[in-house]
Order: C-alpha cells, then structure tokens, then sequence
C-alpha cells in the first residue's frame, strides 16, 4: 500500500483516511415523482393505505429505501435518496406501476403528474444523461437525412392572386390570433 512509504504513525494514517474519505465522498440524490390516488368506494381510503404498503414493501428489498408521502389528498409523492441515479428512477418506476395496478382492481384512480425528478440537484448532467442526450440527437439527425425534406414554412398565410389583385387567406390558427 502507499501508506507503507509514509512515515507516519496509524493514528495520523487513520486521520488521513478519514479526511481523503470525507472529501471525495459523492453527495446522494434524492429522487421524487408525484401522482394522486383516488378511490371512491367505501373503502377508499383502505385501498389507498394498502396500494401504497404494497409498494412500499415489494421495493424496498437490498437496502432501498423507498418512501411514500401524503402532500395533501389526493396528492402523494414517492421518492429515494440514492447514489445510482438509473437504479433509483427504475425503482420508483416499478413502485408506481404497482400501485396503478392496484388501484385498478379496486376501482380507484391513479394519475402520474411528474416523471422522476432530482431535486435540488446541480445542473450538470451525469454520464447517462449526456449520452441519451446525444443518441436522441443522433436519431433525429439521421431521420432528416432519410425523409430528405426541411421543414422551413412559417405559415404566414396562402397568398392567391386574381384578376383584381392579390389577397391573403388566413389560415384558422391567425383567424384565431386576431379575436
């Protein structure tokens, strides 16, 4: 080990090791998606209580740490604190699907209003990020070339020129700007 070249003694290295882990620790990310859960059946609530339970219970296994909050009904939020980015938005992904499933069979409702959110996160993208940045940029590259057509129109209305003179005809879009 490098320590082996250092003349110091354990406590100083274990003080060393300490400070080098503090510095070059990651901070973890919290992940969030919100969706609201309605069911209006006699027992709605219970349905709502065990659609999230079941969740809860079928991903929080290998040391996740999913959870489920009331905002305010109907509105819920789910969210993870993770170091692995993909891992976490794919667990509160499958969480979600069970518990529209659930509520499904019940009779309830369940309405997605956001995609998995890092919140309060800096704005620089991470390794996944920047490479489905660039394939999306590359599939819409190459289906320009294939369809061979630029879409350039402006649609500033038709022009039609008759025997008096020319005229424009709106098209519905400006009719609706002018009222």
């Amino acid at each position: 080990m490098i320590f082996s070249k250092l003349n110091i003694t354990e406590e100083q290295k274990a003080v060393l090791l300490d400070t080098i882990n503090k510095k070059m620790a990651t901070n973890p990310l919290k992940i969030r998606v919100d969706f609201t859960l309605t069911c209006t059946s006699f027992e709605g609530v219970d349905v709502i209580k065990e659609a999230l339970l079941r969740a809860k219970h079928a991903v929080n296994t290998d040391g996740w740490n999913v959870e489920f909050k009331m905002i305010a009904p109907p509105n819920y939020m789910c969210q993870v604190i993770t170091f692995r980015k993909g891992e976490g938005e794919q667990k509160l992904i499958h969480a979600l699907k069970i518990i529209k499933e659930f509520m499904k069979s019940r009779g309830g409702h369940f309405r997605q209003k956001s995609e998995p959110t890092v919140i309060g996160a800096n704005k620089e993208m991470d390794t996944d990020d920047l490479l489905e940045k660039f394939k999306q940029e590359q599939e819409k590259d190459h289906e320009e070339v294939e369809s061979g057509e630029e879409d350039n129109r402006e649609d500033m209305g038709d022009v039609n020129v008759d025997d008096d003179g020319a005229h424009v005809e709106l098209n519905d879009s400006d009719e609706e700007r002018k009222e």
